[in-house]
C-alpha cells in the first residue's frame, strides 16, 4: 500500500496543449544549447590518440504521387531532390572519446519550388576524463525529426512535407565525480543539465536539471552488497507548469553464486506530478539478475511507485548467428525516446553483438566498421523504430514493451522489431489529483520486418514491411493506422561509393488517411 504525505506548496494549474496538427510558428533555436557539443569537441583533440574524420555527400531522388501526404482527392505528385553533405568524426584516446555524426539535407521540389524543407541530423557523444580517476564530463547532442501528434500523418521519408513533424534538438552536459570513500565504498556525484527545443510552437521547450549521487560497497560477508542512491530533478517547461521530483533509494543485494543475485529495495519519492503540492510516497521492491551463460542474461526490478507498480525487465539471448532482446518497463517519461537517444540503432546494436561474438579478436573499432559496412551493403537501416512516439508538454507514465530479433546468414539477413507503448499524461484537474482515468491514455503498437539477400559481393536486395497503429481507450476514440511496404536494391560501385534504387507503397487510415506510391534512388560517396 502506498503511503501519502503532503509537503509544501506547488505551482498553479496550467492549461492543456491541444492535440493538434499544424504549421506552427518557427522559433529560433537557443545558441547556448550548442555548448555541450562544442565543449566535447574542443576538449577531445587534447587527449584523443586515434582520429577518424570522414566527410561524405549523398544525392537522392524521390518521385512521389503524394508529396504532402494528403487524402486521395487532394494528392499532388512531385520529384524531390535531396542533397546531404555530412561528416562523421570518431576520436578515441586514453582520456577522451568523441563520436559525432552530422548531416544537413536540403530538399528541392520540382513542382512546389516555393516549398522549403531543410533538415539537420546530429548524433554526438563526447566524454572527457578531466582529472584522472576523479572528475569526468559527458556531453551529448541530438537533432532529429519528431512527431507532434500520435494521430497525425507518419512520414514514409524525409522528402515528404509533413505538418505533423518538426525538427527537435536536445543537448546535455553532465560533469560528475567518482572515486573511493575511505577505501570501503565507491561514491559518485553527478549533475546533468539538458535542454530540448523544437521548431514548432505546438511543442514547448524543456529544460531539465538533475543532481544524483550514490554510495555502494560490500560487507564482511562477501555475498552481500549494498547501495544508497539519491536524486533531485527539476523540469522547466517553456510554458505551463514546472515539475520537481526527488528520490532516495536503499538496495541490499545477495549473490547466491556468480550467475544469480537477488536484491531488496526500499526508499522514498516526492513529486508534484499529479498534485499542486509535493506528494511523498514510500517505495519498496525486489529485483534479480540471472546470467546462466555468457550468451543469456535476464534482470528485473519491480517496485511500488506513486502511479502504482513500476518495473524494468530486460532479457537478451545470443546464438552464434542471431540475437534476441526484450525489454518491458513502466516508468515516468518526459519525452519520446528518439529525442535524446544517442545510440546507433537497434539493428546496429544487434549485429554489433553478433559480429563481436563471432570475431573475438576484433577491436571495438573493427567491430563497428564491419557492422556499419554490413548494414550499408545489405540495405538495412541502423535503426528500425516502429513506434515513433510524440512530443509532450508534461510528464507521462509510459508502459513500454520492445522486442528485437536479428538473424545473420552468409547471404540472407532478417530483422524483426515489435513495440507496444501505452502513455498517460500526469496532470492536475481542478486542483485535484488525477485518478489515472482512461481519458488521456494513448496506445501505440507497431512492428516491422526486414529481409535482405546478398545477390553478389557488391549488390543486395531488401524487402521490408512495417505498421504502426495509434489509438486511445475511450469509446469512438480516434485511431490512425499506417502500413508500408518497401523494396530496395543496393550496390557498391567503389569502396567509397554506393547507390540504391527502391520503391514503396504506404497506406494510412483513420484520423489521417492517405496513400502514397514512390520510386527512389540515391548515390553516396565518402571522401
Amino acid at each position: 500500500m502506498v503511503q501519502t504525505v503532503l509537503e509544501g506548496k506547488g505551482g498553479a494549474p496550467r492549461g492543456r496543449r491541444r492535440l493538434a496538427v499544424g504549421d506552427g510558428q518557427l522559433r529560433q533555436a537557443r545558441v547556448v544549447a550548442l555548448l555541450p557539443v562544442v565543449l566535447a569537441c574542443a576538449a577531445t583533440p587534447l587527449h584523443a590518440e586515434n582520429w577518424t574524420i570522414v566527410p561524405s555527400i549523398a544525392v537522392s531522388e524521390t518521385l512521389t504521387d503524394n508529396v504532402f501526404l494528403s487524402s486521395s482527392s487532394n494528392k499532388q505528385g512531385d520529384l524531390v531532390t535531396g542533397i546531404t553533405p555530412s561528416i562523421s568524426v570518431n576520436g578515441q584516446g586514453a582520456r577522451a572519446n568523441l563520436r559525432l555524426d552530422y548531416g544537413y539535407t536540403e530538399q528541392l521540389y520540382l513542382r512546389e519550388k516555393s516549398q522549403r524543407n531543410h533538415q539537420n541530423a546530429l548524433n554526438a557523444v563526447g566524454t572527457l576524463e578531466a582529472i584522472e580517476d576523479f572528475f569526468f564530463i559527458d556531453a551529448t547532442g541530438r537533432i532529429s525529426q519528431q512527431y507532434l501528434s500520435a494521430f497525425g500523418a507518419v512520414s514514409p521519408s524525409n522528402a515528404n512535407v509533413d505538418r505533423n513533424r518538426t525538427e527537435t534538438s536536445s543537448y546535455s552536459l553532465s560533469p560528475y565525480l567518482r572515486g573511493k570513500l575511505l577505501g570501503w565504498a565507491d561514491y559518485r556525484l553527478r549533475y546533468q543539465a539538458t535542454t530540448t527545443s523544437s521548431q514548432s510552437n505546438l511543442a514547448p521547450g524543456l529544460n531539465s536539471y538533475q543532481w544524483s549521487g550514490g554510495l555502494n560497497g560490500s560487507t564482511r560477508w562477501n555475498h552481500i552488497t549494498w547501495a544508497l542512491d539519491a536524486s533531485s530533478l527539476k523540469n522547466d517547461y517553456e510554458f505551463g507548469r514546472d515539475y520537481d521530483a526527488t528520490r532516495y533509494d536503499v538496495t541490499v543485494a545477495y549473490r547466491f553464486n556468480p550467475q544469480f543475485q537477488v536484491s531488496l529495495l526500499g526508499g522514498r519519492e516526492s513529486n508534484d506530478y499529479v498534485s499542486l503540492d509535493q506528494q511523498t510516497n514510500f517505495t519498496r521492491g525486489v529485483g534479480f539478475d540471472w546470467t546462466p551463460s555468457t550468451r543469456t542474461r535476464l534482470n528485473a526490478i519491480v517496485r511500488n511507485r506513486f502511479f502504482g507498480t513500476g518495473w524494468d525487465i530486460n532479457f537478451s539471448h545470443r546464438r552464434p548467428r542471431s540475437m534476441l532482446t526484450f525489454r518491458s518497463s513502466k516508468d515516468v517519461s518526459l519525452q519520446p525516446q528518439g529525442v535524446g537517444n544517442t545510440g546507433q540503432g537497434n539493428n546496429y546494436d544487434a549485429f554489433y553483438a553478433i559480429i563481436a561474438a563471432t570475431n573475438p579478436t576484433f577491436t571495438p573499432a573493427q567491430i563497428g566498421a564491419q557492422t556499419a559496412q554490413l548494414l550499408v551493403d545489405r540495405g538495412i537501416p541502423a535503426d528500425s523504430t516502429v513506434v515513433n512516439g510524440y512530443l509532450n508538454d508534461r510528464p507521462q507514465v509510459q508502459n513500454l514493451q520492445q522486442l528485437t530479433a536479428a538473424l545473420m546468414g552468409s547471404r540472407n539477413t532478417v530483422t524483426f522489431t515489435a513495440t507496444r507503448s501505452e502513455q498517460q499524461g500526469l496532470s492536475v484537474i481542478n486542483g485535484l489529483t488525477d485518478d489515472y482515468s482512461t481519458r488521456d491514455r494513448i496506445l501505440q503498437v507497431g512492428y516491422g520486418i526486414i529481409w535482405a539477400h546478398q545477390l553478389s559481393g557488391l549488390s543486395s536486395l531488401s524487402l521490408s514491411f512495417n505498421q504502426q497503429r495509434s489509438s486511445s481507450f475511450i469509446t469512438s476514440s480516434p485511431e490512425t493506422t499506417t502500413t508500408g511496404g518497401y523494396l530496395l536494391l543496393s550496390t557498391r560501385i567503389t569502396p567509397k561509393t554506393s547507390a540504391n534504387i527502391g520503391a514503396r507503397r504506404v497506406i494510412s487510415s483513420g484520423v489521417t488517411s492517405y496513400s502514397e506510391n514512390a520510386l527512389t534512388g540515391a548515390l553516396s560517396h565518402s571522401f
